[in-house]
């Protein structure tokens, strides 16, 4: 379990990494909705890839990506709506800047995402 909580983090340093570069540069061009929205889906396709393969240490051929990508799909759309509101919270309601509601929206859902991750999307099936 320390050694999930480890890769856990260092995936999702990188995915949140690259989801905040990404919205934050497309931010000075879009709103931050919509540059919010393109890191999320950039980000989406590294986190999978990095926690099937480092954190929950699954193989990529036996990994039944058919059950496992929607219900992380599904963990990861409910994270993204989470930090939407975030969002919208600390950029309209407390009218934080930009990269500092964008910050806040990024780090609030990891510890939610773990649990699911870990006891639902890559748990991994007792063999018979």
């Amino acid at each position: 379990m320390p050694r999930q909580i480890f890769f856990f983090g260092v995936v999702g340093l990188a995915a949140t990494a690259i989801h905040y570069a990404v919205a934050l540069v497309l931010s000075g061009h879009i709103t931050p909705y919509i540059a919010n929205f393109v890191g999320f889906i950039v980000a989406l396709g590294i986190s999978y890839i990095g926690h099937l393969r480092l954190t929950f240490q699954l193989d990529w051929e036996q990994a039944n990506h058919w059950h496992r990508l929607p219900r992380y799909t599904g963990v990861a759309v409910g994270g993204f709506v989470l930090s939407q509101l975030v969002l919208g919270v600390a950029f309209d309601l407390l009218q934080l800047p930009v990269w500092l509601a964008l910050g806040v929206a990024v780090i609030v859902v990891p510890v939610l995402s773990f649990l699911l991750s870990s006891l639902w999307v890559f748990r991994q099936e007792k063999k018979i």
